[in-house]
């Protein structure tokens, strides 16, 4: 079986080196797309994996279409190339694996066919608002000066009131689940969604957090002919509000000992924790 990567990254590049240590296995292939407004980007080096750093990059802002905008430049690079993988998995710069390779590879042998996600809780609210209502402004949310991020903040406030209000509404998306965007997909399902791409840009356009909900909307119809698997154990991460919390030496014994195969989210401000994990996995093959 060959994996393919597919690493979205922005910042903590020293984490980021040691994910690609840790994948460096000559059964993968690694593409890194590193958000455009990074003016210097980190060497990243490979012995056993073939690496490709996207040239084409995307600005990517939170909250917008610019993450899906991203992952379909890295699904597209992995299209590209002649390579037919067996999975395909989408993962950012602070994840780490837990698992040696061999055991990744192993488990995703016994789902061999299967569409890998992991479902969140949602509502018809949430999918109302995010998905049905128009969102401007969310580009300088979390960038630019402070009374810029206030301002885009409270025009973007005042306009979702105002379409409750008067009853704007956008066309309705045929969509139910909700999952985390870091996914595991086959070469089928990664096809098939690369073909609705048009499609995906218009419709998601205007959403808030659309990269949670334009996957399953594509595959996990059951029209689609797709198998999904709602897999909690593909991904150990916890949030504090609406931020993954960075896990420290402290979760170590937890996270190395569990059923998980990937975690998120380490930083550089915990660097004991990540070179002992990779440490580990690297040992164990």
């Amino acid at each position: 079986m060959k994996h393919a990567y597919l690493v979205i990254a922005h910042n903590e590049f020293e984490v980021l080196k040691k994910l690609i240590a840790a994948l460096d296995d000559p059964r993968n292939d690694i593409y890194v797309h590193i958000d455009k407004k990074v003016t210097s980007c980190p060497v990243l080096q490979t012995q056993y994996a073939k690496l490709d750093m996207l040239k084409k990059r995307q600005d990517i802002r939170w909250g917008s279409v610019s993450q899906i905008k991203a992952e379909y430049l890295l699904f597209e690079a992995a299209l590209a190339n002649d390579t037919a993988y067996d999975r395909y998995h989408l993962i950012s710069g602070t994840h780490l694996p837990l698992k040696a390779q061999d055991d990744i590879h192993a488990f995703f042998r016994e789902q061999s066919g299967k569409e890998i996600l992991n479902f969140l809780y949602t509502n018809s609210y949430e999918i109302d608002m995010k998905l049905a209502r128009y969102h401007f402004f969310l580009n300088y949310f979390q960038y630019g000066k402070p009374w810029i991020k206030r301002i885009a903040n409270l025009c973007w406030h005042v306009i979702i009131k105002l379409q409750y209000i008067l009853s704007i509404r956008r066309r309705a998306l045929d969509v139910h689940i909700k999952a985390n965007n870091w996914v595991s997909l086959t070469e089928q399902a990664v096809q098939h969604i690369v073909s609705r791409k048009k499609e995906v840009l218009r419709a998601f356009r205007w959403s808030l957090c659309g990269d949670e909900y334009f996957v399953p909307y594509l595959i996990a119809d059951k029209k689609s002919g797709f198998t999904v698997l709602d897999e909690p154990k593909l991904l150990f991460n916890e949030f504090v509000g609406s931020n993954p919390r960075i896990l420290t030496m402290e979760d170590y014994a937890f996270i190395i000992h569990s059923d998980y195969l990937f975690a998120r989210k380490f930083s550089q401000s915990a660097m004991d924790v990540v070179d002992k994990l990779v440490e580990t996995i690297k040992r164990d093959v």
